[in-house]
C-alpha cells in the first residue's frame, strides 16, 4: 500500500519535472535555431547590392531586393507563409514580426552598431551590413514555461 501512495505522490512530480525539463530543452533549441536562420536571411539580404556602385567601390544596397530576399529566406528556414505566419509543419505557432531592418552602408569601419532600447542589439560591423531584428513568441507546448517572447538581432557584412 505504501509503494501505491508512494507512486501516486511522486508519478506527478516526475511528470511535472519531465515537462518542465523537455521545455527548457525547447527554449534553448529554438533560440539557436532562430539565431542560426536570422544569420541566414541577413547573409541573403546583405548579397543584395547596386551592382553599378559596386563597381564604382561604392556599396549601396538595393532595400527592396534586400527585404524580399531576408523575408523569403525567412519563410524558407522558419517554414512561414507569406505573412509571417507559421504553417503547419512548423514548430513555430505565432506570427514572426521583423521589429527593425536597418542599412549601415556609410561611416568608417570596423564600426559599433547598437540598435539602443528596447532591443538594445549591439554588435561589430566590419564593413557595409543589414541588421535585423525579429520578435516572435515561444511555444509553449506543455504551459510549465512562463509566456515569453524571443527577441533576435542578426547582422551581416557584405565584404567584396
Amino acid at each position: 500500500m505504501k509503494w501505491v501512495l508512494f507512486m501516486l505522490v511522486m508519478a506527478p512530480i516526475f511528470l511535472l519535472f519531465s515537462a518542465w525539463n523537455h521545455d527548457e530543452y525547447i527554449q534553448t533549441k529554438l533560440r539557436a535555431e532562430l539565431k542560426e536562420g536570422m544569420d541566414l536571411a541577413t547573409h541573403d539580404a546583405a548579397l543584395q547590392v547596386n551592382k553599378v556602385q559596386r563597381e564604382m567601390g561604392d556599396i549601396q544596397f538595393v532595400r527592396e531586393d534586400a527585404e524580399r530576399a531576408l523575408l523569403a529566406s525567412m519563410e524558407r528556414t522558419f517554414k512561414l507563409d507569406d505573412q509571417l505566419q507559421p504553417l503547419t509543419s512548423s514548430v513555430w505557432k505565432s506570427k514572426f514580426e521583423v521589429v527593425s531592418l536597418q542599412y549601415v552602408e556609410t561611416g568608417s569601419f570596423p564600426q559599433n552598431y547598437n540598435s539602443g532600447p528596447p532591443y538594445y542589439y549591439i554588435d561589430l560591423l566590419r564593413g557595409p551590413s543589414v541588421i535585423a531584428i525579429v520578435k516572435v513568441e515561444h511555444p509553449r507546448y506543455y504551459g510549465v514555461s512562463d509566456h515569453f517572447s524571443y527577441i533576435v538581432g542578426s547582422s551581416h557584412e557584405y565584404i567584396p
